[in-house]
């Protein structure tokens, strides 16, 4: 197989039937899928220890051929590429490796290394990357909060977005910490520009895809070997269709429709 299909777990992924892509490629997921998932995925990515002993129990109580990927088999590359500069930062970006914030009326300032960080999303990108995958789909990484949709100025959600929200091993909050798309960003991008072989596709709904002013700029910046798409375009490619598909390519810090 040379396609894989990489499954986040951002609330958009509700409106389309994740069981259509079995038998039509290698199927990676992410921590609970299997809650509503079970006989899905070929391989499930854990981070979290918690969460990787949860997805291991249910494992072996069901005697499943799901192959967990934990905390200690994940890629240790810390996306960092020989030429990179890491006070670089892309034109239209006002940050990229490292995110500085915190509240100025208390006096309380944090920074984060993204190179010292690892999500089970990004991270499964990754593994499928290094496994030479020609073709990877990055589904349901919605990136901003939830019901982006509903969002008439454009304005970035950062209402809490995860199919899992508020169960056991996700932690319980309204919003979405304020740096993780920037992080989920850069490892993407990073991967992006390390994997030249590979063509990336990233599946969204519309909304997730142009609502967010940061993806131009960061996707140009990884190459041309990313495209965007909607849950429809994804129908087509599994349907036998590629050819019809009207991509969304990223130039020139640009999102423009490909004919």
């Amino acid at each position: 197989m040379d396609t894989a299909f990489i499954i986040g777990n951002g609330e958009s992924r509700k409106i389309f039937p994740l069981e259509q892509l079995k038998g039509k490629g290698q199927i990676i997921g992410c921590n609970a899928i299997y809650r509503d998932h079970p006989d899905l995925c070929h391989n499930i990515v854990c981070v979290s220890p918690e969460m990787y002993e949860e997805v291991q129990q249910w494992k072996d109580n069901n005697n499943s051929t799901t192959h967990i990927i934990g905390p200690d088999d994940i890629s240790s590359w810390n996306f960092v590429l020989d030429d990179d500069d890491p006070a670089h930062v892309p034109k239209g970006l006002k940050l990229y490796r490292t995110w500085q914030g915190g509240d100025a009326k208390r006096g309380i300032y944090k920074s984060r290394d993204f190179t010292e960080s690892k999500g089970s999303g990004c991270s499964a990108v990754l593994h499928a990357a290094e496994q030479g995958f020609r073709n990877i789909f990055i589904i349901g990484f919605d990136i901003l909060g939830a019901r982006q949709w509903e969002k008439d100025d454009q304005s970035m959600s950062r209402i809490q977005n995860n199919m899992y929200k508020n169960t056991r091993n996700y932690p319980s909050r309204v919003s979405m910490k304020a740096y993780l798309k920037y992080e989920w960003l850069y490892h993407l991008t990073q991967t992006i520009r390390k994997f030249k072989n590979s063509n990336f596709y990233f599946i969204n709904r519309m909304e997730y895809i142009t609502n967010n002013l940061m993806l131009p700029h960061y996707f140009a910046y990884g190459g041309e070997n990313v495209k965007a798409g909607i849950y429809a375009d994804l129908k087509q490619w599994i349907d036998g269709r590629p050819d019809q598909i009207k991509w969304l390519i990223f130039q020139n810090n640009v999102l423009r429709k490909q004919y």
